[in-house]
């Protein structure tokens, strides 16, 4: 890619909600254009466009990548797709950003990682949250010994996808939905396990040692996972995801001689606490509007104008790595997709 990309020009493949969330933090920015937009149904694109400024409307994903002004690729459709789409955007020549959950397994992730390297061409994981600046300070900092050693996280993401009565069980509110269908990736660790995952080993790298455990619904996707990861290092992560709760939204990495909590729901970070042994606790703010996308496309941006292939915030080996680990516990809790 060209080094003086000014406006860096978006093209969303696959125009749903979380393509609209991303839109919407990205289009203020001064040096991005939501440019193009490609879905198997023009209309949509259009629709979607229109919330935006206007822009190109393509009826399929094959016209989008084809499109020589489109700068960069937003791959959004759902889990299963994403390797689908990204190798198409990356055979036409276009860097990708990629949603998190990258894919659906490890061999899908090296595929397209494989294609991407191959080719020279940027691709990078869409897990938004690594690149607030609140969440980079906090990574600085566990570095550096702010806390000693860190020996522990803890973390949680759940919230409650639909009704349970006294004995727990889910009263699901679109069985149909995604959230809840195998067919297109469902569950708890999938939609949001994948954040904690990836939080414990930003702080401690890859796990030696799994052990998790889940609630399969009646779907047959997990509905309400723990796992407990062991690390080379000696450090250990209690993590839990969820669909039948919401869970408190926290994150502390605990160290030897303090710890960092990261606040308010720690995926959207905009301020960290710090306590160290012996001292008053700090808190650092790092205030934003918006949803917090906006973080993640001027990332994205900087790294195709310094002309670099991959992101150093989340390296496709760790992408392949946190994939590794998503297979290992799903094949704990018995959790197989169709198309596997």
């Amino acid at each position: 890619m060209a080094s003086n990309l000014s406006p860096l020009r978006w093209g969303i493949l696959g125009p749903g909600s979380i393509a609209n969330r991303f839109a919407s933090d990205v289009n203020p920015l001064p040096d991005h254009e939501i440019y193009a937009a490609g879905s198997r149904d023009q209309a949509k694109s259009e629709a979607f466009l229109s919330k935006y400024g206007g822009g190109k409307a393509y009826g399929s994903y094959e016209e989008l990548v084809s499109d020589p002004d489109v700068d960069c690729v937003y791959v959004a459709t759902p889990h299963p797709f994403h390797k689908e789409h990204a190798l198409l955007a990356l055979r036409a020549g276009k860097p990708v950003l990629c949603e998190k959950p990258f894919t659906i397994n490890l061999a899908e992730a090296q595929e397209v990682v494989t294609e991407a390297r191959t080719r020279g061409i940027f691709l990078m994981e869409g897990m938004w949250s690594r690149c607030f600046p609140a969440m980079r300070k906090a990574r600085e900092l566990a570095a550096s010994g702010a806390i000693g050693k860190p020996r522990m996280i803890e973390a949680d993401f759940g919230f409650k996808g639909g009704d349970t009565n006294d004995d727990g069980v889910l009263n699901i509110t679109n069985p149909n939905g995604r959230l809840y269908d195998p067919k297109l990736g469902g569950g708890a660790l999938m939609d949001v396990g994948v954040y904690v995952v990836s939080l414990a080993q930003m702080f401690f790298g890859e796990p030696n040692k799994i052990s998790a455990v889940a609630t399969l619904g009646t779907t047959g996707v997990d509905e309400n996972t723990g796992m407990v990861l062991g690390f080379p290092g000696g450090g250990i992560g209690i993590l839990s995801t969820s669909l039948q709760t919401t869970t408190p939204f926290k994150a502390t990495i605990l160290g030897t001689t303090g710890k960092i909590e990261i606040h308010p729901a720690w995926w959207t970070a905009k301020s960290i606490t710090v306590h160290r042994n012996g001292q008053d606790a700090e808190t650092i703010n790092e205030p934003f509007e918006g949803g917090g996308f906006q973080f993640e496309a001027m990332h994205v941006a900087d790294c195709l104008r310094a002309g670099k292939t991959e992101s150093d915030i989340i390296t496709l080996d760790e992408t392949l790595s946190i994939m590794r680990t998503l297979d290992t516990i799903r094949a704990e809790i018995g959790l197989k997709y169709p198309m596997e």
